[in-house]
This record gives C-alpha cells, sequence and structure tokens, in this order.
C-alpha cells in the first residue's frame, strides 16, 4: 500500500509540473506565432505599397480576396474614410482604429481586438502606402490559434514520453524508499527535484529541437496559403523543402524513442551474438553513396569478428559512428573501419580524417543533443542523439567506448564489447 501511495504521490507531482511548464510553453508559443502573423501580414501589405504610382484600390482587392478568401482588406484614405473592403464597405471613420492611428503617425501599425464588424477576434496590421492612403490587412486569431494547436501535437508526445519515464522512475524510486515514513517523505522531496530537473532540461531540448524544422514548414506553408507563390516551380521547390523538414522531425521523433527505449531496458536476452564485421559492411554498402556524395572514401577491413550483442543494436552502432565519420570529414578525406580481437573482446574502431573534436567537448560528445557546432551539425541532418544512442547501446552490453581526436586531423572512437561465447 505505501509503495502504491509514493509512485501515485511521486508521479502526480511530476505531472503536475509538466502540466505547468507545457502550458507556460504553450503560451509563449502562442505570443510568437501570433508576432509572426503580424510580420507575415506586413509583407503582404509591403508587396502592395505602389511606391510610385497610385494605389489601384479595386484591382488590390479583387487579387486580394481571390488570393486569400480567409483574410480581410480594408483600405483607408488619410482622413478615415473607407476606400474598400474585402467583407463590406462600411462606410464608417476608422481614423480612431489604433492601428490606423499608428500607421497614420509611424508608416505601421497593429493591434489584436475583437472586430465591431465581424464580432472576431482579429489581428491587425495597418501601413500607409507612398500615396499617403492605409492598407490593412485583417487576420482571425482562430487560425493561429489552430496552427499553434497542431504545434502543440508535437510537443504533447514528447511530454507523453516524459510522463512515461516518470511513472517508470517513480515506480522504481517507491519500490526503493518503502521504508519509514519519515525517510520516504525527504526521498521523495529530493527525487521530485530530481525529477523536475530533468524534465525541465528534456521538455526544453525537445521543444528547441522541433521549432526549427516547425518554424521552416510555417514559413513554407504560409507562403503558398497566402497566394504569393504562383509559379508551379517555386511551389515544387517549396514542397520538397517541406518533406525535408518532415523527414527530420521524424527521425527526430524516432531517435528520442530509441534513447528512451534504451535508458528504460532492464537488460539483455542471453545468447544474442552476431557477426560484427559482416554488419559493418552491411553498414559500408548502405552509407557508401552519401560516402561517394561527400567525396570521401569510406573501408570496412579486419578480421571475422563474433560479438555478444544483437545485430540490429550492433547495426544501430555502426551506422551512428560510421555516418559521423563521413559527414564531419572532409572532400577527398578517408573513414577507415577495423574490427579485431583482443583478448576476451571485440574491438571496433572507426577513424577518420576529419575536422576533429576541441578538447573541451570531447567530454560531452555523448550527451543527448550536445553539437558541437550546431549550425553544421544541422545543416548535416543530425538530431544530436547519435552518440548517446552509441553510449547506451555499448553500456546495455557491458562494453566500452573511447574518444580520442586532435582539432583538424581527424577523431578515432573504439569501442570494445564482450566476444560471443562459443
Amino acid at each position: 500500500m505505501l509503495k502504491r501511495k509514493l509512485t501515485l504521490s511521486i508521479f502526480l507531482i511530476a505531472a503536475v509540473a509538466v502540466a505547468v511548464s507545457t502550458a507556460v510553453g504553450v503560451a509563449v508559443f502562442r505570443k510568437q506565432e501570433l508576432e509572426a502573423a503580424k510580420q507575415s501580414l506586413c509583407q503582404v501589405l509591403a508587396l502592395m505599397d505602389a511606391q510610385d504610382g497610385e494605389t489601384q484600390v479595386e484591382r488590390l482587392l479583387t487579387q486580394f480576396d481571390s488570393a486569400t478568401p480567409s483574410l480581410r482588406l480594408t483600405f483607408i484614405a488619410p482622413d478615415g474614410t473607407v476606400l474598400g473592403d474585402t467583407d463590406a464597405d462600411t462606410g464608417e471613420d476608422h481614423s480612431d482604429r489604433p492601428e490606423v492611428e499608428q500607421a497614420l503617425a509611424q508608416g505601421q501599425g497593429s493591434d489584436v481586438r475583437r472586430s465591431a464588424t465581424t464580432g472576431v477576434t482579429t489581428v491587425y496590421v495597418a501601413r500607409q502606402f507612398a500615396d499617403g492612403v492605409v492598407g490593412r490587412v485583417a487576420q482571425p486569431v482562430s487560425s493561429v490559434n489552430t496552427l499553434v494547436a497542431q504545434g502543440a501535437v508535437s510537443v504533447a508526445a514528447a511530454v507523453a514520453l516524459a510522463l512515461v519515464l516518470a511513472l517508470i522512475l517513480a515506480r522504481k524510486l517507491a519500490a526503493d524508499t518503502a521504508k519509514p515514513v519519515e525517510q520516504a517523505q525527504v526521498a521523495a522531496r529530493q527525487v521530485d527535484e530530481t525529477l523536475q530537473s530533468a524534465r525541465s532540461e528534456f521538455t526544453a531540448n525537445v521543444t528547441h529541437e522541433l521549432k526549427t524544422p516547425l518554424t521552416s514548414i510555417k514559413g513554407f506553408t504560409d507562403m503558398m496559403a497566402s497566394g504569393l507563390v504562383r509559379d508551379p516551380e517555386d511551389q515544387q521547390r517549396f514542397l520538397s523543402m517541406i518533406s525535408v523538414e518532415v523527414d527530420r522531425l521524424t527521425k527526430l521523433v524516432d531517435d528520442i524513442l530509441q534513447v528512451t527505449e534504451l535508458e528504460t531496458v532492464a537488460g539483455v536476452l542471453p545468447g544474442e551474438q552476431c557477426s560484427l564485421t559482416q554488419v559493418a559492411r552491411e553498414a559500408e554498402k548502405f552509407l557508401e553513396p552519401v560516402a561517394r556524395q561527400a567525396g570521401v572514401t569510406l573501408l570496412v577491413s579486419g578480421e571475422e569478428v563474433e560479438g555478444a550483442i544483437s545485430a540490429d543494436r550492433f547495426k544501430e552502432v555502426a551506422l551512428n559512428l560510421m555516418e559521423n565519420a563521413v559527414k564531419y570529414n572532409r572532400p577527398g578525406g578517408r573513414v577507415t573501419v577495423t574490427l579485431a580481437r583482443e583478448g576476451e573482446q571485440a574491438v571496433l574502431t572507426v577513424a577518420d580524417t576529419g575536422i576533429g573534436i576541441p578538447p573541451e567537448s570531447q567530454g560531452r560528445v555523448f550527451e543527448r543533443f550536445y553539437r558541437v557546432d550546431k549550425g553544421r551539425s544541422r545543416a548535416a541532418g543530425g538530431t544530436g542523439l547519435g552518440l548517446a544512442i552509441v553510449k547506451h547501446i555499448v553500456a546495455l552490453y557491458n562494453g566500452q567506448i573511447h574518444l580520442a581526436s586532435v582539432v583538424g586531423s581527424g577523431t578515432t572512437i573504439t569501442v570494445r564489447l564482450p566476444l560471443a561465447q562459443g
């Protein structure tokens, strides 16, 4: 009974902390999306501004209504008279609208309020054109809320993972601390702080990694939805870039799931073994097109070695190490992979002639989401989890991993695993 109560208490504390932080994160995300919507509407108005002529009100209203029927465009004279509106010419004096006042005084302005005409909460952005006419674009806040809800789905997946991990940890900790109530209370407070810290770091890292591709996808889709991208070739290019970002998100989620699985595995199945040499050659064949495109020579050599590890797990180790060695190499460089036996251990060595790792980063490259060069890592398509996956797999099979690197000369990573028995 005490174990059950402790498990429930610890999990509920973690769940509330996750819920509060997620709510704050979503609120911040919504605010950022509102600002992004304003920027997008400003760009639309800037495209309409005829710097060297008179604003063609009727023509622009017709084109705008056809391209973006979900948005509203209004043209207002400097004295506040409505010259035209895609919804209806209200005939009202708009000179007292905050965004119009700002545009007349500063060149552009914005406001978020409930529309007196439609009764819908709306984002307004206004800009004074070269001929004095004020153009105003309005977008319902509901469309921004819909986008935030869609983005929250990815965050919800990360939160679900955090809650599953919190539940597993809560059960284990409750079993270990089912002692006198006083000791349990002290342990619960310590565990709560640990969970909150781990949850905060995990949520922050995942949110940061998800934001970049989500922002790119939003930008591309906004441009296409606005009707400003009409050329079929440009549309195809945008769709290709969206596909790349979706693949990046999928890879990130897969890697997060794999790291979480490895962190919660209690042990390995008895009798697991495979030919490390054969698996390494399969990885070489798989990465050959990538290496060829990068101008890097990839070679696997060495004796036949059987290791006490499953083929799937060792393939993850080999692929991650070899792919990193290719990505962070130079055109004309080499990646040399060797397999050997040393006593009761199977040894995999992956050596490259790449850019190397600074001494201050060598102790952290196996941490989740850590990148030596963030810009280059993201450009190469990395998620920052590859070496963390390698570390967890090697540790799971009672192996060791060692890294040696010199900046400008290359990196060598050595993995030692138990030999297969029999």
